[in-house]
């Protein structure tokens, strides 16, 4: 049993190697969707808390205390007493000044986040229903406002999206960040993501993943008062009221089909909503859930869990909980928030793919044991990256983003990302099980990349050299920069020759620079296996080392030889 709580990225991906192995399994096998909450935006957008604390304060703003009937008085009140705001304390509120100055605002604001649809269903009188949450907590410029930068979180949801390993993402989310970090990473959301507000929405054309925002749409609602204001679920009456209205009854019938045929990883949700346990418990009831399973049918991103997450546990395995409780419980705390948790599943689901691909190079005639560790060098490169990302930056993923892009593009096409304008470059866009079924899928092409990477981690883990990302900015400073001694190696990794010449047209590759380091994947020249060769290393004549690494992968018969082999073929 891994550490816990889980606060690091490192930590995170401990567990998953360990007692979450079946349930990281399953999630590169698509098999998870995504149930997203708030949590995933608390550093973007206000936070419960301090959203209600805002509207508290319009409220008290806007009283007038000269009118003992001023409806902003009236409801004022009403929302202290539907908290459950002690009479004693509300005689002592100062209303002439700001909330944030009360001694009890803290204890009130608690108060009105446990009632929090409760209290938003309160009336002001002659505005509309909905006026404590359109103008109190002011909707359009709060969560529909388009300058809302996405964070970590939305990034590695859209990344792990583009990669085929999440299609589908229910969210209560007003917020318009998972569409804009998709946006940013592929050049416009619509053309990989569909977003599904209303029914009809249903009927677009199916897209890489859908984000169904069943709670309604601030960023619509701006933009289209009429049409999408209403559909903004938070009071109770519209909670209560929610699963049985005739318009919702296709998003409620796909969600009970979602949760019933997939297993559900819940990240920023506290699901304490009704029409939630409402959708989950028909769901189970469609299709019963048992215990032991594995993977588990239910994980959360907390680091703890409440009567809400048990409920659902509850409610999802039904008459096997009780006896098997505390099982099932800890099978579904993951003991992560959601930055840590999402950041280490996108590197654990992309180094699950390497070592895939591992597997595709038929050259590499490895004993198992010495397969394994050509896969475990990956694992390695991607726990010393997970130390860079727990600082929760996006700095993280903008680097590893441009990062993929330079160094699959240069080895696809041998073409650069524009330096103004990096879109994200997938691995494959399917769970890569599901893409290697596909003939055209070039697996061993991108397996000896992988054994690039591998070789590459091991000689950063065993200290012979430090590793640097190249940035499509430079380009010619290589996809990535190795230091070790006194020599920096620029590294240039190609499928093919045509990959190659179209380095060298573009001016990016002089072949001509020592310091350039060439590996081709492809061999120029059919290779016979175990072929003999002459010699490794530098052969006396200046300018580029290329390796043909087909070439070298068919001569070698340990991890060992293939290491120092790759060493003395790049004079490294």
């Amino acid at each position: 049993m891994t550490v816990m709580p889980r606060t690091a990225v490192h930590e995170v991906l401990l567990c998953l190697e360990d007692e979450f192995a079946a349930f990281a399994e399953g999630f590169c096998r698509g098999e998870y969707l995504l149930w997203l909450g708030s949590g995933i935006s608390r550093d973007v957008v206000p936070g419960v808390p301090m959203l209600l604390q805002r509207m508290l304060e319009f409220l008290r703003a806007s009283i007038d205390v000269a009118d003992p009937t001023c409806r902003f008085s009236k409801a004022f009140e009403e929302v202290l007493e539907v908290a459950g705001v002690p009479a004693a304390t509300r005689a002592g509120l100062d209303l002439a000044t700001p909330i944030n100055t009360w001694a009890t605002v803290d204890d009130i604001v608690n108060r009105l986040v446990d009632r929090y649809s409760d209290v938003l269903n309160v009336q002001v009188r002659g505005e509309a229903d909905d006026f404590l949450v359109w103008v109190g907590l002011d909707v359009p410029a709060t969560y529909g406002a388009p300058d809302l930068e996405p964070d970590v979180e939305h990034f590695c949801v859209a990344i792990l999206m583009l990669e085929g390993v999440v299609r589908s993402a229910p969210t209560t989310n007003w917020d318009g960040l998972v569409e804009a970090a998709m946006g940013r990473l592929v050049g416009g959301a619509d053309r990989f993501l569909r977003v599904v507000v209303t029914p009809n929405d249903f009927r677009e054309p199916e897209r890489q993943a859908d984000l169904v925002k069943f709670h309604g749409c601030a960023v619509r609602a701006a933009a289209d008062e009429g049409e999408y204001r209403g559909r903004l679920i938070a009071r109770k009456v519209q909670i209560s009221g929610w699963t049985t209205r005739p318009e919702n009854q296709l998003m409620k019938n796909r969600l009970e089909d979602l949760f019933a045929t997939r297993s559900a990883f819940i990240v920023g949700l506290s699901a304490q909503d009704a029409n939630i346990h409402t959708v989950l418990s028909q769901a189970t009831q469609n299709l019963v859930r048992t215990w032991p399973v594995s993977p588990p049918a239910v994980v959360f991103a907390e680091e703890g869990l409440h009567h809400h997450h048990k409920h659902v546990l509850q409610v999802t395995y039904g008459d096997n909980y009780a006896a098997n409780a505390d099982e099932i419980e800890e099978s579904a705390l993951l003991g992560a928030f959601g930055k840590p948790a999402l950041v280490a599943l996108l590197l654990f689901a992309l180094a699950d793919k390497l070592c895939a691909l591992i597997g595709c190079v038929a050259e590499l005639s490895l004993p198992a044991g010495d397969l394994e560790r050509v896969r475990a060098d990956v694992r390695r490169l991607r726990d010393v990256v997970a130390a860079s990302a727990d600082s929760g930056s996006r700095e993280f993923v903008e680097t590893m983003v441009a990062g993929m892009a330079l160094s699959l593009m240069v080895f696809r096409t041998g073409r650069v990302p524009d330096a103004d304008d990096v879109l994200y470059q997938p691995l494959s866009v399917a769970p890569i099980a599901t893409a290697l079924e596909n003939p055209d899928f070039p697996g061993a092409a991108l397996g000896r990349l992988a054994v690039v990477m591998s070789l590459l981690g091991r000689g950063l883990t065993e200290g012979l050299w430090s590793l640097e990302l190249g940035t499509p900015a430079c380009p010619a400073d290589g996809v990535v920069r190795l230091t070790g001694g006194h020599q920096t190696s620029r590294v240039f990794v190609v499928d093919a020759s045509r990959s190659l010449s179209q380095l060298e047209v573009d001016g990016v590759l002089d072949l001509d620079d020592d310091d350039a380091l060439v590996i081709q994947a492809e061999a120029a020249q059919p290779v016979s296996t175990r072929s003999p060769r002459p010699r490794y290393g530098r052969t006396g004549a200046t300018g580029a080392r290329c390796i043909d690494f087909e070439g070298l992968c068919a001569t070698v018969s340990t991890a060992d030889e293939l290491f120092e082999a790759f060493r003395l073929e790049g004079a490294l």
